[in-house]
């Protein structure tokens, strides 16, 4: 087992998911990550209880069981975000690729010379911070507070919570992102992807070795317990605001042309920008493309009731069938 002290920096910020690998190592180069109040270096120790200040926003270095560290906000900033934000919210397994790409090359497009597009992972504290300096942002997992924005617009993905759980459940299993590697996690460990660890996963195993040697209802299982905070966090967003709009999954497979030429309209584009923005979404729509193929293993809707025993679907209607009601999926 490593001991958390002779971890480097550049590890910790590597997993932590608060900066992407791209941004960091520019951030270091221009002596923009601060520890302890200095300019960091990639190499320098991590301690626990030491201060990481990272675009703006203070983190302490905690120990996360197994002698790991991971970055925890000191305190998130109340302050009024005053300028415009525009900002698109989805969930894990919900296009979140495929938006990132459209979004990315619309803000690259000739028509915004000086726009830029960053996604933010779960980490809205991170996104609190940064969110003014972007044309375009985009954050999963998680409801925003809308009271602490003057000009915001939200976009929002929603797709059948079941769903939800099989497209991951396979993903996961294969271990496609490292935090999924993890032995003996905690929630901490997962803050990345704003995950709950299933109280079923044996000692000393990771999230895809336990779906690799369980049946596929004890990993449903587990899934259903990882996803405990994103399914919170769609029972808090407000139900008529008219700073929020909310597109289905199910709508926007074999439309996504027409989707995100409306997204930018209310958005507050011009038509050229409207006009690139539907282009790339038409061009990297689902199916499109190999890499698309990939990362997407089936985009069909209803996939839940081929997986669902009546066991699973009264356990998950137990736990989150408020959830269902809420966004009119059917509870059968």
């Amino acid at each position: 087992m490593q001991d958390s002290s002779i971890q480097c920096l550049d590890q910790v910020i590597e997993s932590s998911g608060v900066v992407t690998r791209k941004r960091k190592a520019a951030q270091f180069a221009g002596q923009h990550i601060l520890y302890n109040g200095q300019p960091a270096k990639p190499w320098d120790i991590a301690q626990p209880g030491g201060v990481v200040n990272i675009q703006g926003t203070d983190y302490q270095l905690n120990p996360a069981g197994q002698g790991r560290l991971q970055l925890c906000p000191l305190a998130d900033n109340p302050e009024t975000i005053k300028g415009k934000v525009r900002v698109h919210c989805g969930y894990h397994k919900c296009l979140t690729e495929y938006s990132k790409k459209v979004y990315r090359a619309t803000c690259n497009s000739v028509f915004q010379p000086k726009g830029s597009f960053r996604h933010f992972f779960h980490r809205v504290d991170s996104f609190y911070s940064d969110c003014e300096q972007q044309t375009i942002s985009s954050v999963s997992g998680q409801a925003l507070d809308l009271s602490r924005f003057e000009d915001i617009r939200v976009v929002r993905f929603i797709r059948d919570p079941r769903d939800l759980l099989i497209s991951a459940y396979y993903y996961h299993k294969r271990g496609a992102e490292s935090w999924c590697h993890l032995k003996d996690p905690t929630d901490l460990d997962w803050k990345i992807v704003n995950g709950s660890v299933s109280p079923n996963i044996p000692e000393g195993l990771s999230l895809t070795e336990h779906l690799n040697q369980s049946s596929l209802h004890d990993g449903l299982i587990a899934e259903m317990d990882f996803r405990r905070f994103h399914y919170a966090s769609m029972l808090e967003w407000p139900d008529d605001d008219p700073r929020v709009k909310l597109y289905r999954y199910e709508n926007i497979i074999g439309n996504e042309r027409e989707t995100f030429a409306d997204i930018f309209q209310f958005f507050g584009f011009s038509l050229p920008t409207r006009w690139i923005g539907a282009h790339h979404a038409r061009r990297f729509r689902a199916g499109a493309s190999a890499s698309k193929r990939k990362h997407i293993r089936n985009p069909n809707s209803g996939q839940w009731r081929k997986h669902f025993t009546p066991e699973l679907k009264k356990e998950f209607n137990r736990r989150y069938g408020d959830v269902l009601e809420k966004y009119g999926y059917p509870l059968d």
